[in-house]
């Protein structure tokens, strides 16, 4: 599903000590918020952190019995202080709404009165001017856009909160999307950055869960999302895993990444013509079958997240599109996740701990996973006695292959929090997100597709096999 580079092409990596453009400064083009902007941004974030701060106070005070108020109460609480980080993350836009985003993954640390609010954050805002753009491409590839392609769109196809997409078409003829990240939007991510630092400080030893995982999610996924060269290469990995199956390279598509003109801040890409997964009106007037469509993109999520362990993470259909020809495309590769085999190792043990009933194996699957420590093996003993759910137990295996595992680690979360050592590890959390988001893909837009029909071969091949080979690297990232 990928061109192997070609002569003389430049790929990441391809030439050992070589300069690109885009590695000439380390902050890119000139541009972006004032001090006194900046200044003003910790100031309205600190807000928020005091906010956050009475939440949680009266909601220990609550469950300590020192003032009265019923959980419903503490839940709208939550809520209203969410619902405010969202509108003035809109406002401020940059790395806040990445961080309302990322944190929305974390049911397992956040109530989920605020991860509801937290989700219905909107990657899209007012553009760029393309005079801050063209800058940027040429501070990151050393000449301007209409000097490195035939025609270059000024207005954006897309404008999101770190960069916007412009349509475009190299001299060979070719259709190219090109995504450039704001000239100094790195200062604000670092602002915002900063101050996550101090509230995660500021809560971290009162809490149980240790917040620091939350910060280093945040951090790693962010900065990972401002890095174009990081995108293009996770989006060849998708692709050549997934090429490994052939049912899913004549369905699924990836944008090929067209590295001569891509660097850290620019990102160039193949232009895919199609509609939306979810505009049904313009896919049935062009005779697609949208429940169709929805089986093949989960196969492809569940193959990446089941098989390769390699993943990308957000699959809403804003990042799926049904091309002309009727394939599913996958775009946006920002976001994306990998997960040690050791780990799956791991949730494969849990998982058959809890349908053989095994205390024992349930225990030493939670300390491989490194959810829990030795020191809370006696205590996690008598959670397995009480959290086994007879559902679970002595099933067939058409039965083990419909075992909704979005649920069952929904559930685990719950009783975990009774646990001091209770830390859910980063990508464990974005592979639970993204598989009920796929689920709820499912529900959305193919009612009549039952989700297990697609799900169960992948999930009993799981629960049956061993850790596959660690996928290859693209080509995009050996040196």
């Amino acid at each position: 599903m990928t061109d192997d580079p070609q002569p003389g092409k430049r790929t990441p990596g391809s030439e050992a000590g070589a300069s690109r453009p885009g590695d000439r400064a380390s902050r890119g083009a000139r541009g972006g918020p004032s001090l006194f902007a900046l200044a003003g941004r910790a100031l309205v974030l600190l807000s928020l952190i005091t906010q956050a701060a009475q939440v949680y106070l009266v909601h220990r005070l609550v469950r300590r019995g020192w003032i009265r108020g019923s959980d419903d109460w503490l839940e709208a609480r939550a809520g209203r202080f969410a619902a405010r980080f969202v509108r003035v993350a809109t406002s401020f836009r940059g790395g806040l709404i990445k961080l309302g985003q990322v944190a929305s993954l974390r049911v397992d640390v956040l109530p989920e009165s605020m991860t509801r609010e937290l989700v219905r954050l909107q990657d899209r805002v007012p553009p760029h001017p393309f005079d801050e753009i063209d800058r940027q491409i040429r501070h990151e590839l050393g000449r301007p856009a209409r000097a490195l392609f035939a025609e270059f769109a000024e207005a954006p196809v897309a404008s999101a909160s770190l960069g916007q997409v412009h349509r475009a078409r190299d001299h060979a003829g070719r259709d190219l999307a090109v995504k450039v990240l704001y000239p100094g939007v790195e200062r604000s991510v670092a602002v915002d950055l900063r101050m996550a630092r101090f509230a995660i400080w500021l809560f971290n030893p009162l809490v149980l869960p240790d917040l620091r995982s939350v910060h280093e999610q945040i951090v790693r996924s962010i900065r990972g999302e401002m890095d174009y060269l990081a995108e293009g290469a996770a989006a060849e990995r998708v692709a050549a895993n997934l090429a490994k199956d052939p049912a899913l390279a004549e369905h699924v598509r990836i944008p090929r990444i067209h590295w001569e003109t891509t660097a850290r801040r620019v990102l160039t890409m193949e232009f895919i013509d199609g509609d939306k997964i979810n505009d049904r009106a313009a896919l049935e007037a062009r005779g697609v079958d949208v429940s169709e469509a929805v089986a093949w993109a989960t196969r492809a999520f569940l193959h990446q997240m089941f098989r390769d362990y390699f993943f990308h993470c957000d699959p809403h259909p804003g990042n799926l599109l049904v091309d002309r020809e009727g394939r599913v495309a996958i775009i946006d590769f920002g976001m994306h996740e990998s997960i040690a085999p050791e780990i799956m190792d791991g949730m494969r043990m849990n998982v058959l701990a809890a349908v053989t009933r095994n205390e024992t194996l349930w225990v030493d699957s939670m300390i491989r996973i490194g959810i829990l420590r030795e020191s809370d093996r006696d205590e996690a003993r008598e959670l397995a006695r009480l959290s086994f759910d007879p559902a679970y137990y002595n099933l067939t295996p058409r039965e083990l292959s419909e075992i909704d595992l979005g649920d069952y680690f929904g559930r685990l979360r719950g009783h975990l929090w009774m646990l001091r050592s209770f830390r859910m590890p980063e990508g464990l959390v974005a592979w639970g997100r993204a598989f009920s988001l796929l689920y709820g893909l499912a529900l959305e837009l193919a009612p009549g597709l039952r989700p297990l029909d697609v799900v169960g071969p992948y999930v009993l091949g799981f629960l049956q096999a061993g850790a596959p080979r660690e996928a290859q690297p693209s080509r995009a990232r050996e040196s």
